[in-house]
């Protein structure tokens, strides 16, 4: 009767095909995590604002080519003299080619007035000009301003692709912490049934000691074991509390409030990621090659550098700048019109200059093909790189799910083991040693089994992550439009 109340005490918790939950256990799933990280975590925020901020840098570096009024006044009255009254007004259009085209309006008298500042009395001291200037050397294919907003146009790609990189960064760190949680989680459930059997086993050893069916050796073992599963479940406890926080530092609601999580919440085993199959792998090689963020900001800064070096070559021209205007022609002042007579009524300016020995832009003309070698070299060893990580991830993820096929029947089999020795305890053919060793033999089996599935989740996502997709490829399922 005693032995049949000793295996009714051992098999409901060795048996125990679940963990033991409470009733109230609720399940945090990796897609809510994620869903929740991409809505409120601060560093995905503090990514979106790399967009914006290029994209103020590309609105500022357009606006060289913003139409612009200009006003100038100048008057001096000495002793009820007018000495002079000018007032200059221009309208100036810079365009994309270079060619600006301009407006201005003039009014100038007064007693003292300089000869090339005087305009006829008979039009009310009034003067219109409309002209244009052209750079007829340096700056005509290619000019600075141009320079500056193709800089800025190739920053937008690079501050998007560091979007992404950063964006997806925080989410495979996220992902992994998960599944860090998860299997302290599953550890933790697994000391729980070890320090369940090893009281269970003291708790009778000590009773056969009393009816003297146990020898004193035989409580002293059951002690022993009993204590190595406490120190083990308290590390395990550990490992688990760590691994929740080190979860829980992600989670955010709006406002940049931080989340906390309740003792009865657990991870779930739910998958977001596919496994890689050999049919994908061609295609993501692909999509990296042109797409992976640390390739989109290589192309970017090589089109930056190109820039650089037109400009640069540009700059080896002479600087000739020709300005011309037409006096109260094609319309006068009173918004008459009036006929075009390029030889007379005019006024023109050419100003030339050009360095001698052209030091200065030759040296920056080099730098500036240095800097596109350097990067170009760069660019094909990123490639390289990239192409061999993800096919070392591929071949990594299809590793994983092979041990876990492997851990899961190791697993099954020690589990067997282990209830045909607890059968053997009941018929007297074992002792707790024995026991003892099938129980850790299992534990550390079904350890490696969680281990490698926590381990295979987390080399699926970053199969996705070294590929480089926006969001880890997840766009689709939470809705998100990526470009």
């Amino acid at each position: 009767m005693r032995r049949f109340l000793f295996i009714f005490f051992i098999i409901p918790s060795v048996l125990l095909g679940q963990d033991s939950l409470r009733s109230d256990t609720t399940y945090l799933t990796l897609a809510e995590v994620i869903k929740m990280t991409i809505s409120y975590h601060p560093i995905v925020k503090q990514a979106d604002l790399l967009t914006l901020s290029a994209e103020a840098v590309l609105r500022e570096s357009r606006g060289q080519l913003d139409p612009k009024v200009e006003f100038d006044y100048d008057l001096k009255d000495f002793k009820e003299t007018e000495y002079y009254n000018l007032l200059n007004t221009t309208f100036k259009i810079p365009t994309w080619l270079g060619v600006d085209p301009k407006i201005e309006f003039q009014k100038n008298s007064g007693e003292y007035l300089n000869p090339q500042n005087f305009i006829s009395p008979t039009t009310d001291n009034e003067q219109i000009a409309v002209g244009l200037s052209v750079p007829l050397g340096k700056g005509l294919f290619f000019d600075e301003r141009r320079n500056a907003i193709r800089q800025a146009e190739a920053f937008s790609q690079i501050a998007a692709a560091e979007q992404i990189k950063e964006t997806n960064k925080i989410l495979f760190t996220i992902i992994k912490d998960y599944w860090n949680w998860y299997f302290a989680s599953k550890k933790q459930a697994l000391m729980i049934q070890a320090i369940d059997l090893a009281q269970n086993l003291f708790d009778r050893t000590l009773i056969d000691y009393e009816y003297g069916e146990a020898a004193v050796v035989d409580t002293l073992q059951a002690k022993i074991n009993f204590q190595k599963r406490t120190v083990d479940y308290r590390k395990a406890t550990l490992e688990y509390e760590l691994a929740k926080l080190n979860l829980v530092k992600h989670l955010w609601s709006e406002n940049l409030i931080p989340l906390e999580l309740q003792n009865n919440v657990l991870p779930d085993s739910a998958s977001l990621f596919s496994a890689p199959e050999d049919n994908s792998i061609k295609a993501a090689i692909e999509f990296a090659m042109t797409s992976n963020p640390e390739i989109s900001k290589l192309e970017g800064k090589r089109e930056q550098l190109d820039a650089d070096m037109r400009w640069a070559r540009e700059s080896l021209k002479p600087q000739i700048d020709l300005s011309y205007s037409l006096i109260d022609a094609p319309i006068d002042p009173e918004l008459n019109s009036r006929s075009v007579e390029f030889g007379d009524n005019y006024k023109m300016g050419i100003d030339f200059s050009f360095p001698i020995l052209l030091r200065k832009e030759r040296g920056k003309l080099q730098q500036s093909r240095l800097k596109l070698q350097s990067n170009e070299y760069q660019l094909a060893q990123s490639q390289v790189e990239l192409k061999n990580d993800v096919l070392g991830a591929y071949a990594q993820s299809i590793a994983f799910q092979d041990l876990l096929v492997q851990y899961q029947g190791v697993s099954r089999n020690y589990r067997r083991l282990l209830d045909a020795e607890i059968i053997n305890l009941q018929n007297g053919e074992t002792d707790l040693f024995k026991l003892n060793i099938q129980q850790d033999k299992y534990i550390e089996s079904q350890t490696d089994f969680y281990e490698a599935f926590t381990k295979w989740e987390k080399s699926k996502a970053e199969f996705y992550h070294i590929v480089g997709f926006p969001i880890l490829g997840l766009s689709n399922l939470f809705g998100i439009v990526t470009n």
